[in-house]
């Protein structure tokens, strides 16, 4: 229980967090979760909100009028599952570079609730061990045919200041309130494509192995002959190459990196308003078609006062997007110019 000041006022609580009681597990869960609602303290952080709200079917009144930081309060206090959805969803749309790899098969997951147990167990024990964390937490939830998974390193850290007083030294202790870092995690179960966003090459392999034999059994589903391959840049060379799009949606390139098999291994980039425009005004076809394609960054606009979308594509599975909105339609677009292997 929080022993708060009486009367409770705005500067009384002030003052109360400027000296927090020593060594309180209910004080530290109740400024974790102030920093939390603060998350959704933006136009994003409310359109998350109500999609959560949505998406768990909850009614109550003045759900529309509410203000964003009385929501989201509301929701940690009275409809806990929701309000973890949203603190999902928002972390899930703040990632942006995946690494993404072919499975052997499109295959459904049949028991996400003792393949996400034993995938926490596998990641648990080696984080454990390698970097001390006090526990791994694997949050999960779904988008059309996509499983999504967070996983929270939850080792806190305290850092010890000392300030001198008066001759004195004077130890303040201050304590992290959130996990040190979050890795994502997507399955798509119709293309049985995995991506992973984390920024440590061994661990991404870690994950990589360990979700495969958690879900599927089998370690080596996601690393078979041609599992790295999940990007075809080759395509943007061919002469007839265009972007095929909806009405009132334009895509553009607007960047392209270029290899060439010749002394000293040269690269060119070419970085216009429109790349393809630029090389044939420059004759640079005949070039481009020989070359090998190390990289591309394509512009998506969906329509008048809608936010350009803007796409970073390396190699041959490094894939990059904002994704707060409009995921499915752009890997639906991806696939459909065969830039991105299924």
């Amino acid at each position: 229980m929080l022993d708060c000041p009486t009367p409770l006022t705005t500067q009384s609580f002030k003052d109360y967090l400027k000296t927090p009681p020593e060594n309180s597990r209910a004080f530290e869960d109740m400024v974790e979760v102030l920093y939390q609602a603060y998350d959704f303290c933006n136009k994003q952080g409310h359109e998350i909100l109500n999609d959560a709200v949505e998406n768990h079917q909850l009614q109550f009144a003045g759900l529309h009028e509410m203000p964003r930081e009385v929501l989201a309060l509301r929701l940690q206090i009275e409809e806990p599952s929701t309000f973890a959805l949203a603190c999902n969803m928002l972390l899930a749309s703040q990632v942006d570079k995946f690494v993404t790899y072919k499975g052997r098969e499109p295959r459904l997951i049949t028991d996400v609730a003792t393949g996400k147990d034993a995938f926490q167990a596998k990641l648990g024990q080696y984080f454990a061990t390698r970097k001390g964390s006090d526990r791994i937490v694997i949050q999960h939830f779904t988008d059309s045919d996509a499983h999504n998974f967070i996983v929270y390193h939850e080792r806190r850290i305290t850092a010890e200041l000392e300030i001198k007083k008066e001759g004195e030294a004077i130890s303040v202790s201050s304590r992290k309130y959130r996990p040190v870092r979050q890795d994502f995690i997507a399955y798509y179960t119709q293309s049985g494509r995995l991506e992973i966003e984390t920024p440590i090459p061994k661990e991404r392999d870690l994950m990589r192995t360990a979700f495969a034999d958690a879900f599927f059994g089998d370690e080596g589903f996601f690393s078979g002959q041609g599992s790295e391959v999940a990007l075809d840049l080759a395509k943007l060379r061919a002469p007839g190459f265009t972007f095929a799009v909806d009405h009132g949606h334009k895509a553009t390139l607007k960047e392209i990196s270029m290899k060439f098999a010749q002394e000293h291994a040269p690269t060119f980039s070419i970085r216009s308003a429109d790349a393809f425009a630029t090389i044939n005004l420059n004759r640079l076809r005949p070039s481009l078609e020989s070359s090998t394609v190390m990289s591309a960054v394509i512009t998506i606009s969906f329509g008048e006062r809608k936010k350009v979308k803007k796409i970073h594509l390396t190699h041959t599975n490094s894939l990059s997007f904002n994704r707060s909105t409009r995921v499915s339609e752009v890997l639906a677009y991806l696939n459909r110019w065969q830039l991105l292997v299924d």
